[in-house]
């Protein structure tokens, strides 16, 4: 009895932090597809002045198509920190390529946040997409972070 009791405390304490990792791959999936749509030429969320000098160039194209395949990468790998199959993958894989973007995600958010509070200290007054976009990857490093904590606090209980 004890034993089907611990068993159902691990499977109920993993799917209370499941919605952590589905939240990462939806995020990931999000920007996958940003990334697709940007590639294509539509600048959604983008400034259009910026991004259209930007998108003229031949390497910007491949550049979104990388990053596009790089954050359907990261949607599998945020599924596998939660699914039963991604217990069956080496934890080092998993560690390795989770720890990674989350690096690359408080790199990227830290450089925006730096980057708003520049414009706010030069006197700009409004927050505009740069600081959206801070805040965009400060989310994704905070859900793959959480992501990974919960990965490996279930996989220890075992």
């Amino acid at each position: 009895m004890v034993e089907l009791t611990t068993s159902t405390a691990i499977a109920t304490n993993r799917s209370k932090g499941s919605w952590v990792g589905y939240s990462a791959a939806l995020w990931a999936l999000i920007f996958a597809g940003l990334h697709v749509v940007w590639a294509m030429g539509w600048y959604i969320g983008l400034h259009q002045e910026l991004a259209e000098k930007a998108f003229q160039r031949q390497w910007f194209l491949v550049y979104d198509l990388v990053a596009a395949g790089l954050c359907l990468l990261a949607a599998v790998v945020a599924l596998a920190l939660v699914q039963p199959w991604g217990r069956r993958l080496p934890r080092s894989l998993i560690h390795l390529l989770a720890w990674s973007g989350a690096g690359l995600l408080v790199l990227r958010g830290a450089a925006g946040v730096m980057q708003a509070v520049y414009y706010l200290a030069i006197g700009g007054n409004k927050l505009d997409v740069f600081a959206l976009w801070a805040i965009w990857f400060c989310l994704g490093a905070v859900l793959f972070g959480m992501s990974i904590w919960r990965f490996r606090r279930t996989s220890e209980l075992h």
